[in-house]
């Protein structure tokens, strides 16, 4: 957060100076232009104060017929009386910037304490508007971290439940059948918990190859109809285990759904790579829903990459590297 304010800041002062740049050059083009209007119309009266009398000679900035011209700009004007006779005024080439020089001067010093004062205004927005977007999201996040809380309950006591029945009826079918069921929608469940929750395990090396079999073991019903061709080498990555359960899960368990009859997964530990494959069963839009772009957030937050390509098969790499 700290360095997109830092951005947007940056943004705006530079933004305010380029505005103002232009503006200043439009308008020293502007004074320029009246400037030598005014220089022309000063240095053709000085001509005619000579003409009207031979013996003036001009003044300090505009001198008659100056006999070094070094330092002066010259104009020409024609006596009527003596056409062939040229009379050149000079004008001290000081004189043409010091009236701009000291309008700038002063024009750059208002224009700083403008772009001073917008870019402490604009700060003042910002911040009150990042304290807003802050608290909506800590209460969000808050309200989330309360229904997570009273869904795991929920979970938690059907799992209890459920082994208690299992225990009085061991063979019972729909009992396992109900079982699967519940494990898989608390697998569904962790994405979004892990997510949200304050406290996070910390960060070690995990086994990626074992966790993906693993996770297969959640969709052995759905693999019975199904081919699956492994490529599993002993690979490492550093990750907390319940955020690689969750990529792992969500990952494989989109190629199961959207596959005909094949599912290829493949580690390939020289290049840190995962790809999962499948034979689509139709046309998908990209994404396959919220669950993927969760953890293509997941994976960010280690600044590894993950990257869906859908054509004629749903593949993803999972890029585990820094």
């Amino acid at each position: 957060m700290k360095l997109e304010k830092v951005w947007l800041y940056t943004s705006l002062f530079l933004l305010l100076v380029l505005g103002f740049s232009l503006i200043n050059l439009t308008l020293f083009l502007e004074i320029r232009r009246q400037k030598e209007e005014e220089l022309y119309r000063m240095a053709k009266l000085h001509f005619q104060l000579h003409l009207m009398n031979k013996n003036y000679r001009g003044d300090e900035d505009f001198l008659i017929d100056p006999k070094n011209p070094e330092g002066y700009r010259l104009y020409y004007f024609e006596e009527d009386s003596e056409p062939l006779r040229r009379v050149s005024v000079g004008v001290r080439e000081g004189l043409f910037m010091e009236d701009i020089n000291r309008i700038f001067k002063r024009l750059l010093l208002v224009e700083f304490f403008v772009i001073f004062t917008l870019v402490l205004l604009y700060q003042a927005v910002v911040e009150g508007y990042v304290k807003r977007l802050s608290e909506k999201e800590e209460w969000v996040r808050r309200l989330l971290l309360a229904l997570i809380h009273r869904l795991g309950n929920f979970l938690a006591t059907q799992r209890v439940v459920l082994a208690l029945l299992r225990k009085k009826y061991p063979q019972e079918e729909n009992l396992i059948r109900l079982e699967k069921s519940l494990s898989r929608a608390q697998r569904d469940f962790s994405l979004f918990m892990n997510m949200v929750r304050e406290r996070q395990e910390p960060e070690e090396e995990q086994r990626v190859d074992l966790l993906i079999r693993e996770t297969l073991k959640y969709f052995e019903e759905e693999l019975a109809s199904k081919k699956v061709f492994t490529r599993l080498s002993e690979f490492y990555a550093r990750m907390r285990k319940s955020d690689l359960e969750d990529v792992l899960y969500n990952l494989i368990g989109n190629a199961i759904r959207h596959s005909k009859s094949k599912l290829y997964i493949k580690l390939c530990p020289r290049k840190r790579m995962l790809v999962i494959r499948n034979d689509l069963v139709s046309k998908v839009e990209h994404g396959m829903g919220l669950g993927v772009e969760l953890t293509k957030r997941t994976l960010e937050k280690y600044n590894y990459r993950l990257t869906i390509r859908l054509k004629s098969h749903y593949t993803a790499f999972v890029l585990f590297r820094r």
